[in-house]
């Protein structure tokens, strides 16, 4: 119900259509107006690397980045390829993921070999457009960016870890999709509205990854923390000694935290972010400290399934359904 809730609901569009469509354009995503070349309209847009002319109604995009192709896909772009990753259990086995691989196939998406970026399958596959993501295991840096220009005009947004609502709203302006950002943005409160009412705040919760080397803690500035929030949940404090010397950089969304300091976990529910499928059961054998927690004794310990490691416009209904079936109220 949720799901459908998110991926069809237009409930308030029209309103946040005129709003969007009268905001100028933040950094990083400033958008020019049509302009006739006299081989069609284009428009110039700005991006990680600088501004690109585009098409200003491009038909035939290439996602050379496999999590841009959701994003795409969301705001109805005709992307007619799409870069993949290694399959696994987030994913299909042509190594796009799961929560988005049905509308790819219903669509006619082609993948493109993965992970690593096939400049001969991207040209074969004859685009107008390439679009590609700035951060992360899928990042497109500047080297192969000029490459991918030289096969047709190239862009690339997501330079830090973005909230998937802000990367929509910058592929939106860039492609002139405003109007369908706005629905999305209209589902999406639709589906807080509907789903806080169905969870149970009574106690804080830990959304967290189990690793050989400790636990992955994932903070309000995360997709996975923001959704809880915005469902009305409260994400357990750590105390500041928690905190192990991280592996992530310096990536706000995920504090590390050493085996040995589970009970800063405190009183909290425990919702682990399980992106090999694991059972809860199986996580004590890594952490064996997780069965002293209250939430351990209380049966307050749930999975959040594959899909919530990776936030998008497809996964976010399903790991809000899956918190009202965790956390019933």
């Amino acid at each position: 119900m949720k799901q459908a809730t998110l991926l069809h609901s237009l409930a308030a569009g029209s309103a946040l259509v005129m709003a969007l469509t009268a905001c100028g354009s933040g950094s990083g995503d400033e958008t020019a107006g049509p302009q006739d070349t006299g081989a069609g309209e284009t428009r110039t847009v700005s991006h990680v690397y600088g501004e690109t002319e585009i098409p200003a109604a491009p038909e035939s995009v290439v996602a050379a980045s496999v999590t841009a192709a959701p994003v795409l896909l969301s705001l109805d772009v005709p992307v007619v390829a799409a870069g993949t990753t290694s399959p696994s259990a987030l994913t299909d086995d042509r190594g796009f993921f799961a929560q988005w691989a049905p509308v790819a196939e219903e669509r006619g998406v082609e993948p493109l070999p993965g992970p690593e970026i096939s400049l001969e399958a991207i040209a074969t596959a004859a685009p107008d457009l390439i679009v590609g993501n700035g951060f992360g295991a899928d990042a497109i840096d500047e080297a192969t960016y000029e490459k991918l220009s030289e096969i047709a005009p190239t862009v690339v947004y997501g330079e830090g870890d973005a909230a998937w609502t802000d990367l929509t709203e910058q592929y939106a302006r860039a492609l002139d999709r405003t109007e369908r950002f706005a629905e999305i943005t209209a589902e999406y409160d639709a589906l807080v509205e509907e789903s806080s009412a169905e969870v149970s705040t009574e106690h804080p919760v830990a959304i967290l990854s189990v690793t050989p080397h400790g636990f992955n803690v994932f903070t309000a500035e995360s997709a996975q923390g923001r959704l809880a929030t915005d469902l009305g949940l409260t994400l357990q404090e750590l105390p500041e000694d928690a905190a192990a010397d991280s592996t992530q950089g310096a990536r706000g969304d995920i504090v590390g935290v050493a085996h040995e300091n589970a009970d800063a976990l405190g009183e909290a529910t425990l919702l682990f972010v399980n992106p090999q499928g694991e059972e809860v059961g199986s996580y004590p054998d890594t952490a064996p400290l997780l069965e002293s927690l209250p939430a351990w004794e209380d049966d307050r310990a749930f999975t959040l399934g594959p899909s919530s490691f990776r936030m998008d416009y497809y996964s976010v209904p399903l790991l809000a359904e899956r918190l009202t079936e965790a956390l019933p109220s």
